[in-house]
């Protein structure tokens, strides 16, 4: 019998979609802001209107992931403890400078009710619930200029607002960079990206032992 593995198929669907509109608006963005209006590969116009459209989708596929996490419990994977401040950081960061090099037992490998090792659970909530909604909400800003104040805390509030957007995508950039990284860090250096494609626990990137969860989770 196949075991949940805590990546069920919504999860996947859009983990994957995420990862493709993400890297298209971070190509057709740098793409708008270093070439000029004639040097765009695809045309400039192109690349705005492809940049919109995925940030569009983007937009709708967030939707999906709070839907997912209100109605279908993935949330309880985000719940902090008072655990993973202390000793949790401390455990995970220790094991990313030392513990990973020198082949040492991983503090917190996921299981049944732990998706997330407590740093992983930090970065998460961070990238999930402030800067992608800040992201998107700049990014939508910037869709109708002629709304945004014509000075914000004394800069053109246009300018302002993209060199905001314009951070946080360096930022998540970075991250994706770091998820990427950490995703060839299972037992073998594909397994956790099969386990996000298939979602097939039998994989063995969970624990084996199950801890039981609360019935309304």
């Amino acid at each position: 019998m196949r075991k949940e593995s805590g990546y069920p198929i919504w999860l996947r669907v859009w983990h994957w979609g995420n990862a493709v509109l993400f890297v298209t608006l971070l190509i057709t963005g740098l793409n708008m802001h270093y070439s000029r209006l004639s040097s765009a590969p695809l045309g400039f116009r192109t690349t705005v209107f492809a940049h919109n459209t995925a940030g569009i989708l983007l937009t709708l596929l967030y939707v999906f992931f709070l839907y997912g996490n209100l109605r279908l419990h993935n949330h309880r994977y985000y719940r902090l403890l008072r655990e993973d401040f202390k000793p949790g950081i401390v455990r995970q960061v220790r094991y990313y400078l030392r513990g990973i090099f020198v082949g040492a037992p991983h503090p917190y490998p996921p299981a049944w009710n732990r998706k997330f090792n407590p740093l992983q659970k930090l970065s998460y909530i961070a990238v999930m619930y402030l800067l992608f909604p800040l992201l998107i909400i700049t990014g939508w800003s910037l869709l109708f200029p002629d709304r945004l104040p014509a000075m914000l805390f004394g800069m053109p509030g246009i300018a302002l607002w993209a060199l905001v957007h314009t951070g946080i995508g360096f930022f998540l950039s970075l991250f994706m960079v770091v998820h990427v990284y950490l995703g060839t860090t299972g037992a073998t250096p594909g397994q956790l990206f099969r386990l996000m494609w298939s979602g097939d626990a039998q994989s063995g990137a969970l624990s084996n032992e199950r801890e039981a969860a609360p019935a309304d989770e």
